[in-house]
């Protein structure tokens, strides 16, 4: 019995990444903003950003992160 061996070299650089709670929270936030066209440290903003869970009883340990901006309008000439 005759056996055909091949390897492949390969070069690679991984990437790994770790973000804590608040970090995610931080990056959506950026995103939404990004996307809305707001600058964060704008005074007129309000933002809040929180990770729940989304346990339909199916898996409980799914979340998704909720994101809210608020924009005060008001304008004090």
């Amino acid at each position: 019995m005759k056996m055909s061996i091949s390897s492949v070299e390969t070069h690679q650089r991984v990437h790994s990444y770790r973000f804590d709670q608040r970090e995610l929270e931080q990056l959506a936030l950026e995103k939404v903003a990004k996307e809305l066209g707001f600058n964060l440290p704008q005074g007129n903003l309000k933002t809040e950003s929180r990770i729940i869970s989304n346990s339909s009883g199916i898996n409980p340990t799914t979340y998704e992160c909720r994101i809210q901006i608020v924009e005060n309008l008001d304008c004090k000439e």
